[in-house]
């Protein structure tokens, strides 16, 4: 789920050159001058594409991880007596949760903390299933097996689409422009400076009041020391 709703963040953030136009992805500070209404036609088309592929993944990525349920099946190679003293046939599946039950006590002097020695026991895997579950039943028309092929397709054709935007980008650079533009950024960096008057005292009063009880509590003018 988490995994779905960070795409469907990056999805939004794609959405604002390919719909306005604008925005820092839009940023044409490098961009050769003449290949301006080129690169601008191009790269929102290759942001669209983008956009488009990281909604699908959204899509099939929640179709796989959380409207199907994952059941493993397990099975005894030879009939075993479990902790609660059934006899289990052999090629009988189990779910994780019932060779849980059968394999560990639940009344018992011995600690459930306790390791349990799964290598001598007589079972192996069986089957993984994938059920779809009643809450998402409007997305049964996709199986699992189609969302889970289909989610690494669609990540296939994204890097394909990232190499293209960056080929692009770098066809589209002013060589020259980008070199003057570095070399300027780092003779004259950017500071964080305090603001002009942030230390203008030149408002304030040259005098203060103070009060002293020897000439009946009236305020007195004092002159301030100045450097």
């Amino acid at each position: 789920m988490f995994f779905s709703l960070l795409l469907l963040v990056v999805a939004g953030v794609l959405a604002v050159p390919v719909f306005t136009g604008k925005g820092k992805m839009m940023n044409t500070e490098n961009i050769k001058k003449d290949k301006l209404p080129t690169y601008r036609k191009w790269v929102r088309v290759l942001y669209a594409l983008m956009m488009v592929t990281v909604l699908c993944m959204a899509f099939f990525n929640f179709v796989e991880k959380e409207a199907y349920v994952q059941t493993n099946y397990f099975e005894f190679t030879e009939p075993y007596v479990g902790a609660d003293g059934v006899t289990y046939a052999a090629g009988e599946p189990h779910t994780t949760e019932e060779m849980r039950e059968i394999l560990l006590p639940t009344e018992t002097s011995q600690s459930l903390c306790s390791p349990v020695d799964t290598e001598s026991l007589p079972y192996r895997f069986l089957e993984t299933t994938y059920t779809l579950n009643e809450r998402y039943a409007f997305l049964g028309f996709v199986p699992y097996r189609t969302a889970h092929i289909l989610n690494f397709v669609i990540l296939g054709i994204s890097m394909a689409i990232i190499f293209a935007l960056f080929v692009f980008i770098n066809m589209m650079t002013d060589k020259e422009a980008q070199k003057k533009n570095s070399r300027a950024a780092k003779q004259n960096p950017v500071r964080p400076s305090m603001p002009k008057g942030a230390f203008d005292f030149s408002d304030y009063q040259d005098e203060v009041e103070v009060r002293d009880d020897r000439f009946d509590n009236e305020p007195q003018q004092i002159p301030s020391k100045k450097k």
